[in-house]
């Protein structure tokens, strides 16, 4: 006898044939909407190396806009944008299908927050092809990315490491010393004074803008002197910074305060405390800290536990395949490579605050001079500083000029300084780095500049 056929055979292939239509189109939509992303994410990395780029022309000369306009364009350029397709002067309005870079002064975060900040606009456009989508009548989508980066002086922030770095600068008799003349013990200009007209800090030096202002010697080996050796007797650079107030003076907690950094947000021209007394506190907080590292070598590095510079830093508006290096002129950013108290095996504050840090990079606080019997200092600045690690104070000097003889090379110089003593110098470099927008305003020619990417 003759098998029945099933009136619903039929349906069961209709349905089997919608879900695989649907089945591709959102298979299609999903490969171009992927591709689309790519192309968004790679004219956002061309947006922000163009202002980077052409803001840091900017920082050292905040009105040459011709020369930023010039470097922005260059930096799109090599980062994928079509010359042909930006326009070739300064505009927020792009013409039709091109990308556009634009530079201005004032109103850079477009809340009225500022009145004088220098800034670079990009404003840039990528095709984004439809491989399958045009089947569905969808053509080629426009891909655009914006970014501004801004010039302002530093006013404050927390989370600080309480080391304080004096600005001042010594009273030139006749003729200053200056150069490598700073960095001996004589008298090299005959006057009676050893090491006149120079920084008080041998990490410090002369800013060439402003001739009674000193700045952080970027891209050299710095030594924080930590020992009773050479410093003002009794103050040894510590500073004591309070928990919700800056000019707080807070006890026994600077072993902790170096290992988490402060939580009191500080601004420069505040007065802070300078601490006195024991010093190994600093480093055994330091010690601490160092031991929670290696998150940014599993990250970015080559896994051998220590988190190098080019494993904490990138450059931004680098040119492709630039080595990341300690450098006097370019402008670093963090890695996503922190850690948090009491997160991922992190062990908690045991006072119970929340911290975010990147271990081997420091915020230290620029100050005016530790004078003898003082107990305050006012801040001056804040700057990004990146730790090599302790060394003895007889071999410092010597340390410091083996580094750099190849600052692409010194992993064999880190240490987490867990064999301290008093005699111990920390040894690190100062970066130049981008800066919270938050805790940057309108330039002021006695604050340091930084770099702010607001978009």
């Amino acid at each position: 006898m003759a098998r029945p056929v099933s009136p619903e055979g039929g349906q069961s292939l209709i349905l089997l044939v919608m879900c695989m239509t649907v089945m591709f189109v959102v298979g299609a939509i999903t490969i171009d909407i992927g591709l689309w992303l790519s192309e968004r994410r790679g004219a956002q990395t061309a947006a922000d190396f163009a202002v980077l780029g052409g803001v840091q022309e900017l920082l050292d000369d905040p009105g040459d806009t011709a020369d930023a306009f010039q470097v922005a364009v260059e930096l799109a350029v090599r980062n994928g944008v079509d010359r042909a397709k930006i326009d070739g002067a300064a505009t927020s309005l792009c013409s039709e299908v091109n990308s556009c870079i634009d530079v201005g002064e004032g109103n850079c975060r477009e809340d009225g927050s500022d009145t004088s900040m220098p800034w670079v606009e990009a404003r840039v456009r990528r095709p984004g092809q439809a491989l399958f989508t045009s089947i569905f009548g969808i053509g080629d989508v426009d891909v655009g990315a914006i970014a501004r980066a801004c010039v302002g002086s530093i006013r404050g922030s927390a989370q600080l490491s309480p080391f304080g770095v004096q600005s001042g600068i010594n009273p030139a008799l006749g003729d200053p010393e200056s150069g490598d003349e700073c960095l001996d013990e004589d008298d090299n200009d005959g006057d009676g004074e050893v090491n006149d007209g120079c920084p008080l800090s041998g990490c410090m030096e002369i800013d060439p803008n402003v001739s009674t202002r000193t700045r952080p010697v970027y891209g050299a080996v710095c030594i924080l002197k930590t020992g009773a050796q050479s410093s003002v007797s009794g103050q040894r650079g510590q500073l004591t910074i309070g928990s919700s107030d800056c000019a707080q003076t807070s006890a026994n907690t600077l072993k902790h305060d170096f290992h988490y950094g402060t939580n009191a947000f500080c601004e420069v021209g505040q007065e802070v405390n300078t601490g006195s007394g024991n010093i190994l506190g600093l480093l055994e907080g330091l010690n601490l800290r160092l031991l929670e590292e290696g998150r940014c070598d599993d990250l970015f590095g080559d896994e051998d536990g220590y988190d190098e510079f080019h494993e904490v830093f990138s450059i931004s508006a680098a040119d492709p395949g630039e080595a990341v290096v300690p450098s006097p002129d370019n402008i670093f950013s963090l890695n996503n490579c922190a850690i948090t108290s009491g997160q991922d095996g992190v062990a908690p504050d045991p006072a119970g605050h929340v911290h975010t840090y990147t271990p081997r990079a420091l915020d230290l606080v620029i100050i005016d001079e530790l004078e003898q019997g003082s107990q305050t200092a006012t801040i001056t600045g804040l700057a990004a500083f990146y730790v090599i690690g302790c060394v003895d104070d007889d071999i410092a000097i010597q340390t410091k000029q083996t580094i750099e003889q190849d600052l692409s090379n010194f992993g064999s110089y880190l240490n987490r300084c867990d064999q301290t003593s008093a005699k111990d110098d920390i040894l690190g470099i100062f970066v130049k780095s981008l800066r919270p927008a938050d805790n940057v305003g309108d330039p002021d020619d006695n604050l340091p500049l930084a770099i702010i990417l607001v978009k």
